[in-house]
C-alpha cells in the first residue's frame, strides 16, 4: 500500500493522542487513580521544529505522525508513532529518516529518543540506527487496599524535628513560598539522573515555570511539605510535580515517610491507587519500600549527531 508524508496542518490536532492511544490502550484516565506515564508520547511543546503525518490517500487516514523539538541548544528530542495495524510496512523508517534528516539540517549535535520496554521490535528499531542507551525512567503502580494512618508517619517526622505543611497553606501564610519552592526545586537536581545531561551542570527550572506548575497543582492541601526549622526541605504530591528532598537532607527517611503520609491522605480522600515514575535509584527504593510495584521502564536512548 502506497502512502504519503506531509507536513503537519491544523486539520491534523489531536492525530497524535489519537494514535498514541491506539498503541498504548492501558493509559486511560482512571478517575480515582492519579496517573503520570513515562512513554506516553506527546511530549512534544506547542512550538516544533518540524511535524509530520502519513497519510493513507485512498480514505485519508493518518496512519502515522512524528515530530522533531529541540531541547536545548542543539540537543533535540523526537516522537514517532505508528497505527499498530500499519505497523512494518516502511512507514516508521521514512518518518525516522525524515527526522534524522531535519536535524541534521538544525545543526542537532544529539537526537534524544524514547521506547518503553515492553517494545522490543521499537528499541531494536531505534538501536539499529544509532540510538544508545543512557538511563531507565521505571514506572510505578500501587492500589490501595489497607487504610493507613495519616498521621503515623507525619508523627515520625515531627520526632525529628521536621514539621509539614501543605501548599495551600504556606500560600496564605509565607510571602516567600514561592521562593522557597524554587529553591528547593533548584536543589533537589543534584544527583538527578538526565537522559542528556547538560556539560555545564543542571539547569533550574525557571522561577516562572515552577510557579506555574503550582498554580496548576491541583488539591494544594494534598501537597505537602516538610520544613526544619522555616527552610523548606522536601515535597511530595500524589497529583502532579512527585517528590523531591534537598541534598543536605537526604538519607534521612523524609522522603518515605512524607509519601507514606500523601498516600494515607489519598486514601482518606477517596481515591484508589497511584501510578508515578522515576529515574532515581534512590526515589525507587522509597516507593518499592512503600508497596509500589514496578511495572514496565521507559528506555531513553541518544542519538549522536556529529
Amino acid at each position: 500500500m502506497t502512502y504519503s508524508l506531509r507536513s503537519w496542518t491544523d486539520q491534523d490536532t489531536g492525530i497524535d493522542r489519537d494514535i498514541s492511544q491506539t498503541i498504548y490502550p492501558e493509559y486511560r484516565e482512571e478517575p480515582r487513580h492519579p496517573a503520570w506515564f513515562p512513554a506516553q508520547q506527546l511530549g512534544a511543546p506547542r512550538e516544533t521544529s518540524s511535524r509530520y503525518v502519513v497519510v493513507e490517500p485512498r480514505n485519508d487516514e493518518r496512519a502515522a505522525y512524528a515530530t522533531l523539538w529541540e531541547l536545548r541548544p542543539g540537543r533535540y528530542r523526537f516522537d514517532l508513532a505508528v497505527r499498530p495495524e500499519r505497523q512494518r510496512q516502511g512507514i516508521a523508517t521514512q518518518l525516522l529518516a525524515r527526522i534524522i534528516s531535519d536535524a541534521h539540517a538544525f545543526g542537532a549535535t544529539g537526537l534524544q529518543a524514547r521506547v518503553r520496554d515492553d517494545k522490543p521490535s521499537a528499541l531494536e528499531f531505534v538501536q539499529r540506527r544509532g540510538f544508545e542507551e543512557t538511563h531507565r525512567m521505571g514506572a510505578y503502580r500501587i492500589d490501595f487496599d489497607t487504610l493507613s494512618d495519616l498521621q503515623e508517619p507525619f508523627a515520625r517526622l515531627r520526632e525529628s524535628g521536621i514539621e509539614v505543611t501543605t501548599l495551600a497553606t504556606v500560600r496564605e501564610k509565607d510571602p516567600h513560598y514561592l521562593g522557597q519552592l524554587h529553591e528547593l526545586h533548584s536543589a533537589a537536581g543534584e544527583g538527578w539522573p538526565d537522559p542528556d545531561p547538560d556539560p555545564g551542570g543542571p539547569v533550574p527550572v525557571p522561577f516562572e515555570r515552577l510557579k506555574l506548575w503550582l498554580d496548576k497543582t491541583q488539591l494544594p492541601e494534598a501537597f505537602f511539605i516538610a520544613k526544619h526549622a522555616q527552610r523548606y526541605v522536601a515535597f511530595t504530591s500524589l497529583f502532579g510535580i512527585g517528590t523531591a528532598v534537598h541534598p543536605e537532607y537526604r538519607r534521612r527517611r523524609i522522603a518515605t515517610l512524607l509519601k507514606a503520609g500523601s498516600i494515607a491522605d489519598a486514601q482518606g480522600r477517596g481515591f484508589q491507587g497511584q501510578t508515578t515514575c522515576t529515574a532515581s535509584p534512590g526515589m525507587q527504593t522509597v516507593l518499592e519500600r512503600l508497596g509500589y510495584r514496578r511495572i514496565w521502564s521507559e528506555i531513553r536512548l541518544i542519538r549522536k549527531m556529529v
